[in-house]
């Protein structure tokens, strides 16, 4: 049959400092890409340009020259007809750490992945101090130190400018992704990496399978000022999703590319539960995102999201062991676990462990959030409407407005014909400030103890000053990681505006995007059917492939 895993992102190990793992490293990669998996890979252990070598070069490339290596085996491997998906990351005290932030400036390199920086609390307190930082490596192999001091807010700020041009590298805070999570003391335990779109922190050959939960789905009479929020039936299907995703889990084990990644999913029984429609969930109760009243929602909500999510994994615990590689006494120190568990649940774990050791995340979603037409993730809706062409039987061009569905919803249920009626609490990422934004992740991210997926879209006349401001602000508020894009900016987004004079690219963008709707469309009124070749779709894991064309749409 075929070989196709069901776990949707994997870390590799961080490249070690020798040619044998660098090449090592390219063919697990390929290998998982054929399996259908995406990939995050560090490459802070490859040692700075200019280091010496013994072999015939004398001297190395670098680590950001190895980049071009591994984008070339992404774009060659498929992944159930597209591409394969990698995120590239390098520590921000590594000495070519100038050279990655700039790498993609140059629109030929690197075609095939994202880019983070790790950053860590010291380097961010030299920022805010405006004082000299220290890029060092040393060669175990040769005993080479490289050593270079440099301003940190100098660098801050090419790393902004970056982000306000490029739309990358995005941002890792190293220290608040080791510090928040189950296994925080643990100290035989280590994050690799992230994956592709970083809502997985992972350790190496580490793996996870997602699913997410519609939030909106749970409000009681939406759209009134009676609407609430049904607790009790979100904390039950939040223990049928832990239940659900240990299933597939235990499906997905003989299914991974490598025996690595299964021994690890084996050991440490990763899993990664999400939420989506949180946009959609304040506008049927009528709760401005970002105000303060939203806020205390999300507490809410996130503290029944986690006490569940823990309550079941000890009960699984309790009935078929915790993780092999479960301390109870690491574990119960955990600072996430100490701030989240209530006392009931807290005596479950005592008593019986948890069977895993990652519970909770927030994927982007934007494959499944457009396919049952919700909002994506944590993030405000893009747009209240867009412009949609259609050409007739006499080749004339029809422009229409398309409303996003919760809008259109509103608008229906309410005999509201123009947007300018729709009440203050229609929030869009064109008319939220950034600090609302993040204060509305940092919210999220404390009953998370994997990461979130998140890009803050900001207007075309945001600056570079305020790019940093808002890189400061969501490292004081404790975000594991953010990105931004800003509209207009010279690389192509992932969320285009309507543009006169737009690209060739961004036009085939929005052909794409139309096609994606239409696929959507189908899908609801034939599930069974694949829109690309009219074969069959098989059903399994929560997924759907084709079995003519190997065609699925369920990628998330």
């Amino acid at each position: 049959g075929r070989k196709v895993t069901l776990s949707n992102c994997y870390v590799m190990p961080k490249v070690e400092d020798n040619i044998e793992d660098i090449f090592d490293t390219a063919k697990y990669m390929a290998r998982t890409y054929s399996y259908g998996g995406g990939v995050g890979l560090n490459l802070s252990k490859l040692r700075p340009k200019g280091a010496k070598v013994n072999n015939a070069a004398s001297t190395t490339t670098g680590a950001v020259s190895f980049m071009d290596l591994y984008s070339l085996v992404t774009g060659l491997i498929g992944m159930r007809g597209r591409r394969g998906a990698l995120m590239l990351n390098l520590d921000c005290s590594h000495p070519d750490i100038e050279e990655f932030i700039d790498v993609k400036n140059d629109l030929d390199k690197v075609n095939y992945a994202n880019t983070s920086v790790n950053i860590t609390d010291e380097f961010m307190e030299a920022v805010v101090n405006d004082s000299e930082y220290e890029l060092y490596f040393r060669v175990d192999a040769t005993g080479e130190e490289i050593r270079k001091t440099i301003n940190a807010r100098d660098l801050f700020r090419k790393l902004a400018e970056n982000n306000w041009n490029m739309a990358e590298p995005g941002i890792l805070y190293q220290n608040r992704i080791d510090s928040w999570h189950l296994m925080s003391e643990d100290d035989t335990f280590e994050f690799a990496g992230v994956n592709p779109c970083a809502e997985e922190t992972l350790p190496g050959f580490g793996s996870c399978n997602l699913s997410s939960i519609n939030l909106s789905e749970f409000v009681i009479n939406p759209f009134t000022k009676d609407a609430e929020f049904h607790f009790e039936r979100f904390g039950e299907m939040v223990r049928e999703g832990i239940i659900y995703l240990n299933e597939v889990l235990d499906e997905n084990m003989n299914l991974h590319p490598l025996p690595q990644q299964r021994d690890l999913s084996r050991e440490l029984r990763q899993i990664g539960l999400g939420i989506m429609g949180v946009a959609d969930t304040f506008i049927k109760m009528g709760v401005k995102y970002g105000s303060e009243e939203s806020i205390e929602l999300i507490h809410q909500i996130g503290r029944v999201l986690v006490n569940e999510a823990l309550r079941q994994s000890a009960l699984l615990s309790k009935e078929y062991g915790p993780f092999p590689r479960y301390r109870k006494e690491k574990v119960l120190a955990s600072p996430f676990l100490l701030a989240n568990a209530d006392d009931d649940v807290m005596e479950l774990i005592e008593k019986y462990g948890l069977r895993n050791s990652q519970l909770l995340t927030i994927p982007p979603t934007g494959s499944i959030s457009t396919l049952i037409g919700c909002s994506n993730g944590v993030e405000p809706i893009f747009q209240i409407s867009y412009t949609r062409k259609s050409e007739s039987l006499h080749h004339e061009d029809t422009y229409y407005k398309v409303f996003t569905p919760i809008v259109k919803d509103y608008m229906d249920r309410n005999n509201l014909n123009k947007e300018e009626e729709l009440p203050d609490f229609f929030i869009t990422t064109s008319n939220l400030d950034y600090k609302s934004r993040i204060e509305v992740q940092a919210a999220w991210q404390q009953y998370i103890d994997a990461s979130i997926s998140s890009t803050v879209n900001v207007p075309n006349e945001f600056t570079v000053e305020e790019v940093e401001e808002l890189y400061i602000y969501a490292w004081e508020k404790g975000l594991k990681g953010i990105t931004i894009y800003r509209d207009g900016c010279a690389r192509s987004g992932i969320l285009i505006s309507d543009k006169s004079n737009r690209s060739k690219i961004e036009k085939i963008e929005e052909l794409q995007r139309e096609i994606d709707e239409l696929v959507v469309e189908h899908l609801k009124e034939d599930p069974d059917i694949c829109p690309m070749c009219g074969g069959k779709l098989i059903h399994s894991g929560g997924c759907a492939e084709c079995q003519d064309c190997g065609y699925s749409p369920c990628s998330i």
